[in-house]
């Protein structure tokens, strides 16, 4: 079995294909294979946003979640997070979580 030809991947090739299931899905999805939506935030723009307690529909994963924890921090409900980062409850809840363990460690 052939490994994926994109540079620094071990995974083997989707069965016909040259490159894995991963790198395929996102050229498809992005046209770029090392794209993904957890690695960019913009710090200044999360501050920003968290105070004008908006998300634009252009935010990443990633900023959705700081964002998130952020309004958290400021005493906001998870019902009112949710509503403003445009996720359910529980995903807030979640966030908050990882987010007190993350920092705890």
């Amino acid at each position: 079995m052939r490994s994926c030809s994109i540079d620094d991947c071990t995974t083997p090739a989707a069965r016909r294909r040259t490159v894995c299931h991963k790198h395929r899905t996102r050229l498809n999805r992005y046209g770029d294979p090392d794209f993904t939506t957890w690695t960019t935030a913009d710090d200044t723009d999360v501050q920003l946003l968290i105070e004008q307690q908006r998300v634009p529909d252009s935010a990443t994963r990633l900023e959705r979640r700081l964002i998130a924890v952020g309004l958290s921090e400021r005493g906001l409900s998870a019902e009112r997070v949710a509503e403003v980062v445009a996720v359910a409850p529980r995903t807030v809840h979640r966030w908050r979580a990882q987010h007190r363990t993350e920092t705890a460690a």
